[in-house]
């Protein structure tokens, strides 16, 4: 939301204003940019700096300027000014998922703000704003719509959210507010997910406690051996005092082996429990959710965030009660034996605890930066190594290498950032439990010499004690850094396990009867975003066994008719039916189960040749598959191979060919045996002679099969029984091969021979 503020309002008064909707500290930070006699006018909140990277960012409307605030840090600083006499109109564009605000000058245009959707409102408010002081802008520069694509090439991607609580943005990198983690909350929860492994929990619990209660015993032995054993020269008190420190000490050991092997199967049971439901539950959402995220991103939720939990519960939870039991026992020992002494001995403690919350949050914020840093390096690596062939067919290993050190090098900045306040924390904190022992030593030494209550022995144990009250008072200073990474990784995991699927079964759990192939769309309008349609009121209808070629350019909507039919999206209006039945009535499974897809990029596992034919169908026989490789042209290829239908894939199949591993993909299809198949420009990526190849295995795939084909070659679809030619998400022409093509200046005609011009090979004849 902008901030607006009353022109003959001061400064000052800007703190005051109950609906500003900017946190204190960026209120504060706009105190020293203002200039004597400036009057603020209002101002923009915004997840995106300048650059069109994530972070946070300002943009502030005075009476003389446009000042553009970002960093990606904790605190905003000035990264661009612009007179308002300079300005000659404001741009806004909007595209799909983000938008930005350009000034126009004389010299050219300027980019002075980023924003995602989320924001939208408030820079709408603050351009107008700026435009009342600018005058009617040019009919050249009014606002401009989404492009068809949607879509511009150097924004990010993608929505963030904002924090209903704190209004601070949410990178999808990290995926919830680090600034409003409901702690309590999510530790219940998470707690929560340990409750059938109660019993050990209780038992690792009391093994703690024993064991807290066991070691408190050894200063109260020493002080029993330097008070009365010693002076008094008791040999039978001597050896009773060295058996009950042996004692100690092994029955503490022994307690420390089980407990650790019980939390420890504990943390991991519970990790693992957790990992699985996480991967089960991504398998069952839907494709809008992995459309917005990053493979990257998928896999730091399953392995690093349940990794962090694991050491969490593992370590540091049980560190945290571990350490706060020591203390309450220390202390109700210490004022036991001497209140005086104990007193003392507390007294820096207050100053340890203000110091550490101090630090706390001075740190918290450069350890989110250095966490968002490794999320950039981990997304670098997850995007690169995968296309390292195209890395190195255009030579750019030394543009990837220094990409990567550049990135690599801001994630070693963020930490060294961090380390420059641990450097000043820690001696702070030694110096202050340093001082601690002498104040002990002295008033302790002091009552001993000059004989008061105070003996040797107690202040021997107080020392000892003290050593054992800093080491958990310390371990707690450090706690909230841990448990702020775990409860956000929690937060993260937790809010992926709450993602519900788009699409989902019915309620009845109807099954799909056996499919004998007939399909029709039935006024059916999709959208992947709201404001932008890609099908409008599409209706067409397709006898069992008939082959029907999607035709059209790039964007028309033949990918997202393929998609629906599958039902990985569901219609926004309209109905998809197969054989009468709207396919929104029957299971995903069921009717996934008889549909069979042949990709353009054929995704191979890493796995054997059979393993990856055998997919769809994991009870094949050996026969079975030979038969579907047979009849896919591909088991020629195979057998040449040493290891034959066992010779590993690589991953995505890289070890194979893009020929053979279309192949490898008909026969999977083939092996299925659907009653529907999708051919999505299954030849497009290959070369004539395999091309040709392929064709015949497609042939006998296809026979007996409702099939939908888009092919890239538009001669590939010569043997369709019918063409239907989309354009903007509604259909341009429909008919026979032959039918269309004889319509001089119809789509399909022009399609034909922009085609024969650019490859006179591909030629299609009546």
């Amino acid at each position: 939301m902008p901030l607006e503020v009353d022109s003959a309002k001061p400064i000052d008064a800007l703190a005051e204003v109950p609906d500003a909707g900017l946190p204190d500290a960026l209120v504060n930070d706009l105190h020293p940019l203002l200039r004597e006699g400036e009057v603020l006018l209002g101002a923009a909140t915004s997840d995106m700096l300048v650059t069109g990277d994530f972070g946070d960012a300002c943009l502030v409307i005075t009476d003389r300027r446009l000042l553009a605030l970002g960093t990606a840090t904790s605190r905003l600083a000035k990264v661009l000014e612009l007179p308002m006499a300079e300005i000659t109109a404001l741009e806004r564009r909007r595209f799909r998922g983000c938008g930005l605000l350009e000034a126009h000058t004389r010299s050219g245009a300027i980019t002075v703000a980023w924003f995602t959707r989320a924001h939208q409102a408030g820079f709408d408010k603050a351009a107008e704003l700026a435009r009342s002081l600018l005058g009617p802008p040019p009919a050249s520069h009014l606002d401009k719509a989404p492009s068809p694509s949607g879509r511009r090439s150097d924004g990010p991607d993608g929505d963030l959210q904002v924090c209903a609580r704190c209004g601070k943005s949410i990178s999808p990198k990290v995926g919830v507010c680090t600034e409003c983690l409901d702690s309590r909350r999510l530790m219940g929860r998470l707690m929560g997910r340990a409750r059938p492994y109660l019993l050990p929990m209780s038992v690792g619990l009391l093994l703690m406690l024993l064991m807290a209660a066991i070691e408190m015993t050894q200063p109260l032995l020493t002080k029993v051996l330097i008070d009365r054993v010693i002076p008094d020269g008791d040999l039978r008190l001597f050896v009773w005092i060295v058996v009950a420190m042996v004692a100690v000490h092994s029955s503490s050991s022994l307690f420390s082996g089980i407990r650790a092997y019980l939390m420890g199967w504990l943390s991991q049971r519970v990790t693992h429990d957790m990992r699985t439901q996480l991967y089960a539950h991504v398998q069952g959402l839907s494709l809008d959710f992995f459309d917005q995220r990053q493979t990257g991103w998928m896999m730091d939720r399953i392995s690093n965030d349940t990794n962090n939990l694991q050491r969490f519960l593992s370590e540091g939870f049980q560190d945290f009660i571990r350490d706060v039991t020591t203390l309450v026992i220390i202390v109700s020992i210490m004022f036991a034996m001497n209140v005086s002494l104990t007193l003392v001995t507390l007294l820096p403690a207050p100053f340890l605890v203000l110091l550490t919350r101090r630090f706390v949050r001075r740190i918290q914020p450069l350890y989110r930066t250095a966490w968002r840093k490794r999320a950039q390096m981990s997304a670098h690596l997850a995007s690169v190594i995968p296309g390292v062939r195209v890395v190195k067919a255009f030579a750019q290993e030394r543009r990837e290498i220094e990409r990567f050190a550049a990135s690599s090098r801001d994630y070693m900045n963020a930490h060294v950032r961090t380390s420059r306040k641990l450097a000043t924390f820690s001696p702070l904190m030694h110096f202050t439990t340093s001082l601690g022992f002498v104040l002990v030593w002295s008033y302790g030494g002091w009552q001993v010499i000059s004989g008061e209550a105070v003996t040797l022995g107690t202040l021997v144990a107080f020392i000892s004690y003290l050593w054992r009250f800093y080491g958990p008072l310390n371990s707690l200073s450090k706690f909230s850094t841990s448990a702020q990474r775990a409860l956000t990784s929690a937060q993260r995991i937790f809010k992926v396990l709450d993602s519900e699927p788009s699409v989902r079964d019915p309620a009845d759990g109807r099954e799909m009867p056996a499919i004998r192939g007939a399909v029709a769309f039935r006024e059916v309008s999709f959208s992947y975003e709201a404001d932008v349609p890609v099908l409008e009121g599409l209706s067409f209808e397709v006898d069992s066994g008939e082959m029907i070629g999607l035709v059209g350019p790039s964007g028309a909507g033949k990918s997202t008719t393929i998609n629906l039919l599958c039902r990985f999206y569901d219609v926004s209006a309209g109905s998809i039916e197969i054989d009468g039945v709207d396919i929104r009535s029957v299971t995903l499974a069921s009717l996934r189960r008889q549909i069979g897809v042949v990709l353009q990029e054929p995704f191979l596992f890493h796995g054997t040749i059979a393993e990856n034919i055998a997919y769809g169908q994991p009870d094949a026989t050996h026969q079975e598959i030979i038969e579907a490789a047979r009849a896919a042209n591909a088991h020629d290829f195979i057998v040449r191979f040493p290891d034959g239908y066992d010779t590993l894939t690589g991953e995505r199949g890289q070890r194979l060919s893009g020929g053979e591993r279309q192949r490898i993909s008909i026969a999977r299809a083939i092996l299925k045996d659907p009653r529907i198949l999708i051919l999505d420009e299954a030849t497009s990526s290959v070369d004539t002679q395999t091309e040709a190849v392929i064709q015949e295995a497609i042939a006998r795939l296809v026979r007996g099969r409702t099939t939908f084909a888009i092919a890239h070659r538009l001669s590939t679809l010569r043997n369709a029984d019918r063409l239907i030619v989309l354009d903007e998400g509604v259909i341009a022409e429909l008919g026979t091969h032959e039918e269309l093509l004889a319509k001089q200046g119809g789509m399909f005609r022009r399609l034909v021979d922009i085609e024969t011009r650019s490859d006179p090979t591909a030629a299609i004849g009546a």
